[in-house]
């Protein structure tokens, strides 16, 4: 066997080859390594965006991409009421306002056949039958006369009556302005409802009577507004809204008894700072950026955090344990929250008992920063958080302020349902009709007050002059 030696200069050459043969290798390993990175991240990404639901997440519960059945086991109870469960009953009418009275009594005694009619009565139970009257149109016709003067002959014509100058009554024109607001009804339902009760009306004589309820509660809303924006705490938040082919935002200032709603083109700092102008005290919200420009006290919304830490316990590794750790803390405060509301714990001791939870929080947020392995959205949350560190314990220490922004996302609740419904506003004016009728449905039903007494007063008041009910009664 002979073997083939080469030259030292094949070999160099050879070398030089291999050696940029490994250079191309390395080079492409190194980007499927980083292709590969990238590729890992973005299925971290797809897959938590494809967890995404109501638990750690704004989204309402309706558009849970997965959502778990209830469980279709039976119990062995009856359905209904359950033994000690309070009884529901309906109340009687007082008498004063019953319209007939129907004396029933026995014909004839079942044992011995006598006739009963003329007996005397020992006791009587009264049973009460609610019926819906026929609803006839209460029409009143005018006659506005036109006159001759027997002295120049000329012919004068009298003036209408203030009463007369619009086709329909107070009432009516409450009840269409209610059925928009109390129960969210739009305009061609209207219609179609006053249709079935024999009056008829138009879509655009409906349009008329709200942009008149619009005009007429410019007042009320002007003065619900002030009350709110004098009030110690306020919860804030804001919803889309549709304008014709815009968008827009719905912005809602909620207190316990009173609230209003602004319409406006924007989301931004001066949006917030116009609608909210003068109002340095407490404000609760979640941690939209435009909020940060308050310069009063904060509390943002443990609720809305909590659903970010529990996206957060849902990533891998070190990210899903600094999750679950935080999750923990959290909802001990909750727990210690709830003991304090139901007056088993002193707001001293609720601070006490809190201390050592904050504290445990903060460690926890300050690791977040400075790991390397972690998300970069864990770690922007861990530093956001820990910006606004003070605003997460405001209700520890200030009197009548929740720790959830629960109060003014109930608000927002029906005039999403209603913008739904509807589609929005297509008008300006219809946009100014919708913030103040909402503005006065929802704070007198905070209030428990009539809101169709108060709209039926507010339309007299302009058909005939006199004052307008007022909002607040002492």
């Amino acid at each position: 066997m002979s073997f083939q030696t080469q030259s030292p200069t094949q070999t160099n050459l050879n070398l030089k080859f291999l050696l940029e043969e490994i250079k191309i290798l390395i080079q492409e390993n190194s980007r499927l390594a980083r292709d590969n990175k990238e590729l890992v991240t973005r299925i971290l990404e797809l897959e938590e965006k494809l967890k995404t639901n109501s638990s750690n997440s704004s989204k309402p519960p309706s558009q849970d991409p997965f959502r778990s059945t209830k469980n279709t086991k039976s119990s062995e109870r009856k359905p209904g009421g359950q033994p000690g469960h309070p009884r529901h009953i309906r109340e009687m009418v007082p008498q004063g306002q019953v319209n007939r009275i129907v004396e029933v009594k026995p014909e004839s005694c079942p044992r011995c056949g006598a006739d009963m009619s003329g007996a005397d009565s020992i006791s009587v139970k009264h049973r009460q039958v609610v019926e819906l009257s026929a609803v006839f149109p209460d029409v009143t016709q005018y006659n506005i006369q036109t006159c001759k003067c027997h002295i120049c002959g000329k012919q004068v014509k009298a003036e209408i009556p203030q009463e007369a100058k619009k086709s329909f009554g107070p009432r009516l024109m409450a009840f269409l302005t209610m059925l928009c607001g109390e129960a969210g009804v739009t305009k061609r339902k209207i219609c179609a409802i006053m249709n079935h009760l024999g009056i008829k009306i138009s879509l655009g004589g409906v349009c008329n009577i709200h942009r008149l309820a619009g005009d007429l509660l410019r007042e009320p809303f002007e003065e619900i507004r002030t009350v709110v924006l004098q009030s110690s705490n306020v919860n804030a938040d804001e919803t889309s809204w549709r304008y014709q082919h815009e968008r827009c935002w719905l912005w809602i200032g909620a207190t316990p008894m009173a609230t209003f709603f602004c319409i406006n083109p924007s989301r931004s700092k001066a949006a917030f700072q116009n609608i909210f102008s003068g109002f340095c005290n407490t404000l609760t919200t979640d941690r939209y950026g435009a909020y940060n420009h308050h310069l009063g006290i904060k509390q943002a919304c443990l609720a809305h955090i909590l659903r970010d830490f529990i996206k957060v316990s849902e990533r891998p590794d070190a990210d899903g344990a600094i999750g679950r750790i935080l999750c923990d803390q959290l909802n001990d405060i909750f727990a210690l929250w709830k003991q304090f509301k139901a007056g088993t714990l002193l707001r001293l001791e609720l601070q006490v008992q809190a201390n050592e939870i904050i504290e445990n929080t903060k460690i926890v947020l300050k690791s977040g920063t400075i790991m390397d392995c972690l998300n970069p959205k864990t770690e922007a949350l861990c530093y956001d958080l820990l910006n606004r560190f003070d605003t997460l314990w405001t209700f520890l220490y200030q009197e009548n302020v929740e720790p959830t922004n629960n109060l003014a996302e109930r608000g927002l609740r029906p005039a999403v349902i209603y913008r739904k419904l509807s589609g929005g506003s297509r008008s300006k004016w219809g946009m100014i009709f919708t913030e103040r009728l909402l503005t006065v449905v929802c704070t007198f039903r905070q209030r428990a007050k009539n809101v169709f007494t108060f709209l039926t007063g507010t339309f007299r008041a302009h058909a005939f002059g006199g004052p307008a009910p007022p909002v607040f009664t002492s």
